[in-house]
């Protein structure tokens, strides 16, 4: 089974993206815009995937990464 997402520069930049965006709202602890650009790139590009034959099990894998990476605070502080 061929991977959608990997053979696809678009929703590979799509993915990459958002995951830069995040880390960068991460390090430089950024207003809400740049989650907000974050969010919606992923969104927009797990999307994309879904309409180009991507499986539940692709997208889901990187959803579960984008998450975590987005979790990261709530567990550096703590989950206050």
């Amino acid at each position: 089974m061929e991977s959608v997402i990997l053979n696809n520069p678009l929703m590979l930049l799509g993915f990459l993206g958002s995951l830069l965006f995040c880390v960068f709202g991460l390090v430089r602890k950024t207003n809400f815009f740049v989650t907000a650009v974050s969010a919606s790139l992923f969104v927009v590009s797990a999307a994309y995937a879904l309409l180009k034959g991507a499986s539940l099990y692709e997208v889901g894998t990187v959803a579960a990464a984008f998450f975590a990476l987005n979790l990261l605070p709530l567990w550096k502080k703590g989950g206050r």
